[in-house]
């Protein structure tokens, strides 16, 4: 696992920055209004405290001495207070593998926008990313050839794991992160089923009652020396199996696919087109997605 910034020359990551930054001002968005709706979308009523001095409600002990002194006061009750609260996480999952490359920076607006508007909701967010160490194979390929090519290698790529933003982590202190998504160099091939079970493992080290996960891909895990070494669909198979057991296990997980249906892998899906404009459109059927496959919480 690599912290993303430490990736990238501190005077690039600068310009990396600043370019998302100007990109974003020119989509016009407004901040306040999306996290207001993602505040709707994602709180829940929390208890916070009593409403004393009510005309109705539970009888509020410590004014029964005004019954006598002042026999015609009616605000003699209580009602329990009840305020929103976001106690959710909201972790991306960003596939960079090499044809995400050419979206890369509608994405990375994208993604900044939303963790920016749902800290303002008070609402969590994690930013990874999951590439392979090399293109066509890494060490253990070259081990594997080695050992006199034996049958059914399993993953035969090292894994890349990269940290954008983590929870603990304020969107302004995060900021320089998130820009590396826009360099070209970080993209290679893409193992997914062993970055949403990463990525599932740090949501539930995580405190939240509401955890998800959103899978912003544009197609089929692929890393080639696997895929020549292994049965054609041994990737696919390993991450629909992964998505399966983490479903089942609370968390909510999205497959968000960039101008792609990932619904094969994903009961829970979105194709987006990210060669608009950054409009209300796409935030809006982000959130109806969730909204669909939100649990029923009770009250308490």
């Amino acid at each position: 696992m690599l912290e993303a910034r430490s990736l990238v020359r501190p005077a690039r990551l600068r310009e990396l920055r600043e370019r998302l930054d100007l990109r974003i001002r020119q989509q016009g968005v407004n901040l306040g209004a999306l996290s207001r709706k993602l505040m709707a979308l994602l709180a829940q009523p929390q208890r916070d405290g009593w409403d004393c001095g009510q005309e109705e409600g539970y009888i509020d002990g410590r004014r029964l001495a005004q019954l006598v002194s002042s026999p015609a006061e009616r605000r003699l009750f209580r009602l329990e207070r009840y305020r929103p609260r976001a106690d959710c996480l909201v972790s991306f999952l960003v596939d960079c593998s090499g044809s995400m490359k050419q979206h890369a920076e509608p994405l990375a607006m994208l993604i900044d926008v939303l963790a920016r508007a749902m800290e303002a909701a008070g609402v969590s967010t994690e930013i990874l990313g999951f590439t392979t160490g090399a293109w066509n194979g890494g060490k253990p390929y070259r081990d594997w050839l080695r050992q006199g090519r034996p049958a059914a290698p399993g993953r035969l790529n090292s894994l890349c794991h990269m940290v954008f933003k983590d929870a603990a982590s304020s969107w302004r202190r995060a900021r320089p992160g998130i820009a590396a998504l826009l360099k070209a160099d970080l993209f290679r091939e893409g193992i997914d089923g062993e970055a949403v079970d990463w990525a599932c493992e740090r949501m539930c080290a995580r405190s939240e009652q509401r955890r998800i996960l959103l899978v912003l891909s544009d197609g089929s895990p692929t890393d080639s020396a696997t895929n020549l070494a292994n049965d054609a669909f041994y990737l696919d198979k390993h991450l629909k199996e992964v998505v399966a057991r983490r479903t089942g296990s609370g968390l909510e997980i999205y497959g968000l696919g960039v101008s792609l249906d990932l619904g094969a892998y994903h009961q829970r899906h979105l194709a987006l087109d990210l060669s608009a404009p950054l409009g209300s459109a796409i935030f809006t059927d982000i959130m109806q997605l969730i909204a669909r496959g939100r649990p029923h919480v009770a009250r308490s």
